[in-house]
């Protein structure tokens, strides 16, 4: 496993404690990494991404040694790892997709990492 950045890589933090995280810090583009619930190798993490005050859960898939967001059907873009997928988000916003009603939206760029220890010091940064 590749070593991720402690600012937004909130690790085996639970879903329930990420979308806590994010919905106080109340800013569009706040994200957190974490580690799947699902614990499989071709979905090792997931990112989850505060817009309109929804938090979205994008699969972070691995296949080989190149990484991909969401399953396959509407983002092809390959990165050589998580951090280089973050950096690129940093600066390209992200097709984000209601899995319920099926309604998308594009985010802003990722503007803040948000991760319980970091919360105070990067949830605030645009």
């Amino acid at each position: 496993m590749q070593a991720l950045d402690p600012r937004w890589y909130g690790g085996e933090m639970s879903r329930h404690q990420a979308e806590a995280a994010l919905t106080e810090a109340n800013k569009d583009g706040a994200f957190v990494v974490r580690d799947s619930s699902k614990g499989r190798a071709e979905h090792p993490y997931t990112l989850m991404v505060l817009k309109e005050a929804k938090v979205y859960n994008i699969k972070i898939r691995k296949q080989g040694d190149l990484f991909f967001l969401g399953n396959g059907l509407h983002n092809k873009k390959s990165f050589p790892g998580v951090r280089e997928m973050i950096t690129h988000h940093a600066h390209t916003p992200l097709l984000l997709i209601d899995a319920k009603d099926r309604s998308s939206r594009r985010s802003a760029p990722c503007a803040a990492s948000c991760t319980p220890s970091h919360h105070n010091e990067n949830c605030t940064k645009g």
